[in-house]
């Protein structure tokens, strides 16, 4: 997988490269010279640990036969206080709506994709522990 970013200004950049054509703006936070111009790397992989975990939870709950309607990941990501400023720890709350699914197959689910098939989550896991509440409406 190849991806670039593009300095345009400052702390602003471009990200291009991948199979969605569409250019990504990144930019550093306001505190050390960011200007809002785009998501913060952070931000970035956040959205990445959640977009897989989605992706790979409802492809278990596909699998399994189960009825899906939606699937929502929301993160909650604690950093370090002092420079690299990583993350400590990450939670991630699903909301999953479907017929007839049971606390037992999101369970099973969010548990395969944790821990076999999402390979953001199953990289970042190692470093920073991730734990995962879900709902089912």
């Amino acid at each position: 997988m190849k991806i670039k970013v593009t300095q345009k200004e400052g702390f602003h950049f471009i990200g291009s490269g991948g199979e969605f054509a569409t250019p990504l703006p990144i930019d550093a936070a306001a505190h050390v010279g960011g200007k809002g111009r785009g998501y913060r790397p952070p931000e970035l992989l956040m959205y990445s640990i959640a977009g897989c975990m989605g992706i790979h939870t409802y492809e278990a709950l596909h699998k399994a036969g189960k009825h899906v309607d939606e699937v929502e990941v929301e993160t909650d990501g604690v950093r370090a206080e002092t420079h690299p400023k990583w993350f400590t720890s990450i939670t991630l709350k699903f909301l999953l709506k479907g017929g007839g699914l049971t606390d037992s197959d999101a369970k099973s689910a969010i548990d395969e994709a944790l821990y076999k098939t999402c390979s953001i989550a199953a990289m970042v896991n190692r470093v920073a522990p991730i734990t995962c509440e879900f709902r089912l409406a």
